[in-house]
C-alpha cells in the first residue's frame, strides 16, 4: 500500500514537470528560415546557357527551290533562292552558283533546301549532246594490252569472219568508229581515274607498312571485262551488231589526232524499218530517226545490196572534237536503171 502511494506521487511530479517544459517551449519566438540561394540566378547565367542562347540566334543560309521542280529538270537561277535556317545541315549548298545548271533526279518541293544527293552526277554529265554511253566487252589482246585509260580516244575496228555463213561476206577488218572517247575502263572512270606513277611513288614513300600493303593490294591489276565508250546515237546500233557478230579491237590514238573518215564518200546503209518516203532519194533521216529505224547485220557487213545514195554534207553528223572535211564541189548525174537510182560524179 505504501509503495503504491510513492509511485503515484512520482508520476504526478513527472506530469507536472512535463507540463512546465511544454509551457516554456511554447514561449520561445519562431525562427526565420533564410532563402536558399542558387548558383544560377538571373544575374549569373552559366557559360553553357549563354552559348546555347547565342547558337539559337545564329542563322545559316542554304539554297532552296522557290517552286516545284520535276525530276529530270535542269535548275536555273529563277528556280533557286537563299533561305535562312536555325541549324547547319550537311550536304546542302550555300551559293546558287553551286546548284545552277545541275539536274534534279527527284521531285523537289517549294521552299525546301536542295541536297547534293538530289542532283544528277556520274558519267551522264560527261556526254556531249547527241552522244550515248555504250558498254562493250573487252579482253587484253583487243584493248591495247590494257594500256587504255579513262579519257583516252580509241578507234574501234571490227573483224568479220567468212566462216559465219549467216553473214554471207568475205573475211574483213575495217574501221567501225573513229575517235571514240573512253569514259570508263574496268572500275576506273574519267571521274575517278587510276593513280598516276607519281601518286604511286608518293603513296609508297609515306604511310605505315600496313597502309602500304593495303594500297598495293588495291593497286594490283584487276580483271578488266568492260569499257564504256561515248558514241553518237546513230552509231550505237553499228557497235551493238558488230560486237554480237564480229570481233572488236580498240586502237589507242593520240588525243591531238583529229582525223576522221568522210562519211559522205560512202553510201548510206539502208534501215531495217523503211520510212514512208522510201522511194524518194531526197529523204534524209536524222540521228534519232536512223536509230529508231534500225540496221541489219547483213547490210552492215556488205554495205547494203541496194545502198542508198551518199548522204548530203548537211546530214553528216560529227562531234565537236572532229574536224569538218570539205571537198571541192563536183557535178553529179542520176542514172536510172530499173528500180535503182545511182548518182555518178564527174
Amino acid at each position: 500500500m505504501k509503495i503504491t502511494k510513492i509511485l503515484a506521487i512520482f508520476l504526478l511530479l513527472l506530469a507536472v514537470g512535463l507540463a512546465i517544459l511544454a509551457w516554456a517551449l511554447g514561449r520561445q519566438p519562431a525562427r526565420t528560415v533564410a532563402p536558399v540561394v542558387t548558383s544560377n540566378t538571373p544575374t549569373e547565367t552559366s557559360a553553357e546557357e549563354q552559348q546555347s542562347t547565342h547558337s539559337a540566334k545564329k542563322l545559316y543560309e542554304v539554297v532552296a527551290v522557290n517552286k516545284s521542280i520535276a525530276a529530270g529538270q535542269k535548275l536555273t537561277a529563277n528556280d533557286l533562292k537563299i533561305i535562312q535556317i536555325p541549324m547547319e545541315i550537311a550536304e546542302t549548298f550555300s551559293a546558287v552558283d553551286e546548284v545552277q545548271g545541275r539536274t534534279a533526279i527527284v521531285t523537289l518541293q517549294p521552299d525546301t533546301p536542295v541536297f547534293d544527293q538530289q542532283l544528277l552526277e556520274g558519267l551522264a554529265l560527261q556526254l556531249e549532246p547527241g552522244q550515248r554511253a555504250v558498254s562493250i566487252a573487252v579482253k587484253e589482246p583487243m584493248a591495247a594490252g590494257h594500256h587504255v585509260r579513262p579519257g583516252d580516244f580509241v578507234d574501234v575496228f571490227v573483224t568479220l569472219d567468212a566462216a559465219d555463213k549467216s553473214l554471207g561476206v568475205d573475211t574483213q577488218t575495217r574501221l567501225l568508229l573513229a575517235r571514240a572517247r573512253v569514259l570508263a575502263y574496268g572500275a576506273s572512270t574519267v571521274e575517278a581515274p587510276p593513280p598516276t606513277a607519281a601518286q604511286k611513288r608518293t603513296q609508297e614513300q609515306g604511310g605505315s607498312t600496313v597502309q602500304r600493303a593495303g594500297e598495293e593490294q588495291r593497286q594490283r591489276p584487276q580483271a578488266i571485262n568492260t569499257a564504256v565508250l561515248a558514241v553518237q546515237l546513230d552509231e550505237v546500233q553499228r557497235l551493238a551488231l558488230a560486237e554480237k557478230y564480229g570481233f572488236l579491237n580498240l586502237a589507242l590514238r593520240h588525243p591531238d589526232d583529229l582525223s576522221v573518215p568522210d562519211a559522205s564518200l560512202f553510201a548510206a546503209l539502208p534501215t531495217a524499218l523503211r520510212p514512208l518516203r522510201a522511194n524518194s532519194v531526197t529523204t534524209v533521216l536524222n540521228s534519232a530517226d536512223r536509230a529508231y529505224a534500225g540496221l541489219k547485220m547483213k547490210d552492215l557487213a556488205d554495205g547494203g545490196a541496194k545502198a542508198q545514195p551518199p548522204l548530203p554534207k548537211t546530214a553528216v553528223h560529227r562531234s565537236r572534237a572532229q574536224k569538218t572535211v570539205t571537198t571541192s564541189p563536183a557535178r553529179t548525174v542520176e542514172v536510172l536503171s530499173g528500180t535503182e537510182v545511182k548518182t555518178v560524179r564527174y
